[in-house]
């Protein structure tokens, strides 16, 4: 009669053998192939751009015979002898990465050598001997573009778009590799392989992003990845972290009003609906915070305690919709604001019978405002002449904003 302990040991070793049985499955669903990855299923995208790897032996090169053999397979080759720059630092960047680590492990686009569908090693010797030209400044190169794309997805959700038209990778591909590069089909190609394979939580940490949930191995194998360009790490703050727009198209119309010319006479509206300092808050919080407020801070972990950004949202709607409807209000009845170009933008609702029904009493108190302010400017008085003549000590929108900007006074130090 088998023993307790016995017993337990081959159940474990059975569960075991199922879990990696699972690394074998895959699925469809709506086109879509999936497989287990991580201890999930994960999206299976293009698996003939996958970067394989050798972890176990490094020396094998293997990153560097997969990364020349997945752009050999890009329109026959033809990258290879027209953008040579580029595809010597797509191979450059690739052993760096399988050398030190610094490939993604949460999805699929980087697989292990032994977990690969195909063998590779058919372009072994074309590929060490293109690897022979690679040169530190290649490696440079290729990492510019590499952060560039980190940089884009955490601005974006996305790394790079169908075509090349971020600010920072649309720069730097210039900068590196010529603006023939820019539009070339190829190069697009190669480049939406290449970026997935780096690391996500790494580079977002080497751009000094705070609080990244990142492993002491990681942060190890990340200390010897080189510093990124200023501008690259600047740019973090450039732009809302993905999932955040709203409250970014709020914070930046409500900064535009407090310094129009006439915002002293223009009536704030009272009450918790138009209160300013929840979203002051926020923007605060998000602009030293960013990585917790990521549309996927909570998918890929990288943060401890991400915001569940529809709890938030829900949780301010009436709040977000009333702001809107102000924004909306003032931009489109006063002239010359600075904030028209924000009108474009679709969660600004349109001036139209339905608005103006919703805030009736609003729109009239700031039609009449605009009427007065337009009587002096027929005179040709000067704006600060027409605040002095037509300044109340009512609530407006310059001493609300004011006094935001006065309790959150470091983010406009």
């Amino acid at each position: 009669m088998i023993c307790t302990s016995d017993a337990l040991v081959a159940i474990s070793d059975k569960i075991l053998s199922s879990i990696d049985e699972l690394n074998k499955v895959e699925y469809n669903k709506k086109g879509r192939k999936y497989k287990f990855v991580n201890n999930h299923f994960q999206r299976v995208r293009e698996e003939e751009k996958h970067l394989i790897i050798c972890p176990e032996n490094v020396s094998a090169k293997m990153g560097v015979i997969l990364s020349y053999h997945i752009l050999k397979s890009i329109n026959g080759g033809a990258i290879l002898e027209e953008f040579p720059e580029l595809c010597l630092s797509i191979i450059g960047v690739a052993n760096q990465l399988e050398t030190n680590k610094w490939y993604e492990e949460e999805n699929s686009s980087v697989v292990n050598y032994k977990n690969s569908k195909f063998d590779p090693l058919v372009s072994k010797d074309e590929a060490l001997v293109y690897f022979k030209g690679v040169t530190d400044d290649h490696v440079r190169k290729g990492l510019d573009i590499m952060v560039c794309s980190k940089l884009n997805f955490l601005h974006t959700d996305h790394h790079i778009g169908i075509k090349l038209d971020s600010h920072y990778i649309k720069h730097y591909v210039n900068q590196h590799f010529g603006p023939e590069a820019l539009n070339n089909p190829d190069v697009l190609i190669a480049l939406k392989s290449f970026v997935h394979w780096g690391n996500i939580k790494g580079i977002l940490y080497r751009l000094d992003i705070p609080n990244v949930n990142i492993s002491d191995e990681l942060r190890s194998n990340f200390a010897k990845f080189p510093d990124p360009p200023t501008d690259l790490k600047d740019g973090v703050y450039d732009r809302y972290p993905s999932g955040t727009s709203q409250y970014s198209l709020i914070r930046k119309a409500i900064d535009i009003l407090g310094d129009y010319k006439y915002s002293k006479l223009i009536p704030y509206p009272t009450g918790p609906l138009f209160d300013l300092d929840w979203i002051f808050h926020i923007c605060n919080d998000i602009e030293n915070d960013p990585i917790r407020y990521h549309l996927r801070s909570t998918k890929k972990s990288l943060c401890t305690d991400p915001i569940n950004l529809n709890e938030l949202t829900q949780e301010h709607s009436t709040q977000i919709k009333s702001l809107l409807a102000l924004i909306s209000l003032v931009f489109n009845i006063f002239e010359n604001t600075g904030g028209e170009f924000l009108l474009q933008n679709s969660k600004i609702p349109k001036l139209d019978d339905e608005l103006i029904a919703k805030h009736q009493k609003y729109y009239h108190e700031l039609c009449d405002v605009k009427d007065k302010i337009k009587e002096y400017e027929l005179k040709d008085w000067d704006a600060n002449d027409i605040v002095l003549r037509l300044h109340k000590n009512d609530s407006s929108i310059f001493n609300s904003v004011m006094e935001m900007r006065l309790k959150y006074i470091d983010n406009y130090e």
